[in-house]
């Protein structure tokens, strides 16, 4: 079933670590199974498989709808399992089918931002991760990219892996929106803080 997804690894994976020096901290807190959301500081295109690479297990990502209009493209996101979602539409299908994902002892990758970010300036994250996380009553796996400005031959690339966040830690209670909310910035906050940054409270 996953074979795509890791020989596509495999091929970029090659590329990645011959142009940078790409460096991976805390891996030990990578749970064994699966089950579980990584969430993730997005200012890269090649975020997703850096990530992956670190990961043992192969990792569901959801994609903008757009991506799929090229056939190829689209051909490729769907052989490696990328979820196709309709931004800004508030698409209920592509959350119900990343929480049957989780529900089925897959990995969820999300990026709360929802879309990528300048380096050292974060965005405004978005309640999809906590929804879904309440949902299936999965842990959040915090995690970050880091990358030297320019992106430059061989220049030191860090992705780093926070302490997992178990569901009861979310503090999810009542149905509260309130609640999606906390979680939310609970987890950001903790993102925040594997990347050197302090959180904004304006």
């Amino acid at each position: 079933m996953w074979i795509a997804y890791r020989f596509f690894l495999f091929c970029v994976s090659v590329g990645l670590r011959f142009w940078f020096s790409i460096h991976f901290e805390g891996r030990e807190n990578i749970p064994h199974g699966g089950g579980y959301i990584i969430a993730s500081n997005h200012t890269s295109n090649i975020d997703p498989l850096l990530l992956a690479m670190g990961v043992p297990h192969p990792i569901n990502y959801m994609g903008k709808a757009e991506l799929f209009q090229n056939p190829i493209l689209g051909a490729l996101f769907r052989s490696i399992h990328v979820i196709r979602v309709e931004r800004g539409k508030g698409d209920t299908g592509a959350v119900e089918e990343c929480a049957k994902l989780v529900e089925n002892d897959h990995v969820l990758g999300i990026f709360p931002e929802g879309t990528r970010y300048k380096i050292g300036e974060p965005g405004r994250p978005k309640s999809g991760m906590a929804l879904i996380a309440k949902m299936t009553q999965a842990d959040i796996l915090p995690c970050c990219v880091l990358y030297e400005p320019g992106k430059k031959f061989r220049s030191k690339t860090v992705v780093r892996f926070g302490e997992l966040i178990p569901f009861e830690e979310l503090g999810f209670e009542t149905d509260s929106p309130r609640e999606i909310k906390t979680a939310t910035k609970k987890v950001w906050g903790t993102i925040l803080g594997l990347m050197g940054l302090e959180e904004s409270h304006d």
